[in-house]
């Protein structure tokens, strides 16, 4: 089985903002080029089972863990939610179906299909340029960059940041994810998180840790910050789905 796994938004809302629709009529080139996209992923990925992911911009547990979660993204266009059944219905015809799940991202929905196709040996692909998707890499999971054609598995983590995809939840724990709001540990870059990790391996590790080092002491004063950031990213992979893999068979 080789399962391909897409981020719905995060694919056609960079066509639509690439495009700058504006009306309905122009929403019509918008979905075509998002079929396309998806024919020409289908194409190069060859898989056995495909789904497009989407989510219902509700509050989720993580609004409930932090209420400014994402308070610094703009809303998704009306224009574009409103033609959402579009896309669906395109995607559809190409014999790929779209889901979601009420009250979780789409990346929890991801990372649900990623544990149970690979705990069922298969392969999946996911794809997304979201780099939160990193920490669910393995043997038999990798994410694919489409739109720069750039695969992004073990390898790509540990030459672009030096680290074991083990380490990669921690490393967003320490450095924050700004894409989604997420502060990490103020006082704590890149630079200092990847010196941290390679001298004591994990969060958990640098906590307990008695060197009374600046960045060190950083963290611990921040544990909280820490320890809230690393559950804010960490991707759920137990969602009830309520639906079969053979839901998404092409």
């Amino acid at each position: 089985m080789k399962f391909l796994a897409l981020d719905g938004f995060n694919l056609i809302r960079r066509i639509f903002e690439a495009r700058h629709a504006e009306t309905d009529a122009d929403m019509a080139s918008v979905v075509l080029a998002a079929t396309q996209s998806l024919k020409r992923a289908l194409s190069q990925h060859k898989p056995s089972h495909a789904a497009v992911v989407f989510e219902h911009h509700d509050r989720t547990w993580r609004h409930l863990l932090y209420p400014e979660y994402k308070q610094n993204r703009s809303a998704t266009p009306a224009l574009l939610v409103n033609h959402l059944a579009d896309f669906e219905k395109a995607f559809q015809m190409l014999g790929v179906t779209s889901c979601s799940v009420p009250s979780y991202e789409a990346d929890d929905v991801i990372g649900t299909i990623a544990r149970v196709v690979s705990d069922h040996h298969g392969d999946v692909v996911i794809l997304s340029t979201d780099k939160v998707y990193l920490q669910l890499i393995s043997t038999h999971i990798e994410v694919f960059d489409h739109f720069n054609e750039v695969k992004r598995d073990s390898d790509y983590l540990n030459k672009q940041f030096g680290i074991e995809v083990g380490q990669y939840i921690d490393y967003l724990a320490l450095v924050g994810d700004k894409s989604n709001n997420v502060k990490g540990v103020q006082g704590v870059g890149p630079k200092s998180a990847l010196q941290l990790l390679d001298e004591h391996k994990t969060l958990e590790n640098i906590l307990q840790s008695e060197d009374n080092s600046a960045p060190i002491r950083k963290v611990q004063q921040a544990a909280h910050d820490a320890i809230r950031s690393r559950q804010l990213v960490t991707l759920k992979t137990d969602v009830e789905l309520g639906l079969n893999l053979k839901t998404f068979r092409l």
